[in-house]
């Protein structure tokens, strides 16, 4: 599967000044935001998202124009993050056709033991209910661990069970295009120290040959039983679990 990470890029007194800076902006946002490849941040999250772009992908992406990014804060064991794949919401109302961005990340910035789960079904076409393989042959779990960044492949299927702690994570996609119901945040807030990013070696997912756990659940209406990692994991683990 087309996932990987890399561990802390940056220091952590710049994680830990990021993830008040997003506690912040989490009170103050009620929609995706946009920042464009060439604007000028107003705050230290479009300051991160400019700056970790140009480290780690700006030499392999072409065509990028900027990128939309939004903040989950699950706090309670009912909250979950719907299972679903990145993709331009406004088209897919509109005019009933499903685009999607080229490149997705997530920047963990505590250490809850609930994991990011990514199934390999995709959105395959412009139809929203054209998904496969279905049912999935493989989930990577990706376990949070402070400043360990994720990249994705937006058109898999990803989502976030209900656990048991608060988890804050900050999420950018890289877009070819500007959807048309972003907008920029419009909030100016301190830039914090800039940050010095640090070359990781790339992570990929390790195959799982423990004990699993099975669940029953429903993927787009449609129900799977998902095969995961039993008990606790090492915060930073990132399992692929055949399924």
């Amino acid at each position: 599967m087309r996932i990987f990470q890399y561990d802390e890029i940056v220091t952590p007194n710049v994680l830990d000044a990021l993830k008040s800076e997003v506690e912040i902006m989490n009170t103050l946002m009620d929609r995706n935001a946009w920042i464009g490849l060439h604007d000028q941040p107003d705050n230290a999250i479009e300051q991160f998202i400019l700056d970790s772009y140009d480290f780690h992908f700006a030499d392999k992406c072409n065509g990028v124009v900027g990128f939309e990014w939004w903040i989950h804060v699950v706090e309670k064991s009912n909250h979950m993050l719907l299972f679903h794949a990145d993709h331009d919401e406004h088209l897919r109302v509109t005019e009933d056709e499903m685009k999607y961005p080229m490149l997705g990340t997530c920047l963990y910035l505590d250490e809850d033991s609930n994991p990011t789960i990514f199934l390999d079904t995709q959105h395959t076409s412009k139809y929203e209910k054209q998904i496969e393989p279905f049912p999935p042959t493989n989930a990577v779990f990706s376990y949070a661990d402070q400043g360990k960044f994720l990249v994705y492949d937006p058109t898999y299927i990803h989502g976030i069970l209900p656990g048991v702690g608060k988890q804050i994570t900050l999420w950018y996609d890289v877009w070819s295009y500007k959807p048309d119901n972003l907008q920029r945040v419009g909030v100016s807030r301190p830039i914090i120290e800039r940050p010095t990013y640090k070359m990781k070696k790339i992570k990929e997912p390790v195959l799982y040959l423990g004990k699993t756990v099975s669940l029953d659940m429903d993927v787009h209406q449609r129900p799977i039983t998902l095969k995961g990692p039993h008990g606790v994991q090492s915060m930073g683990s990132l399992w692929n679990v055949s399924q």
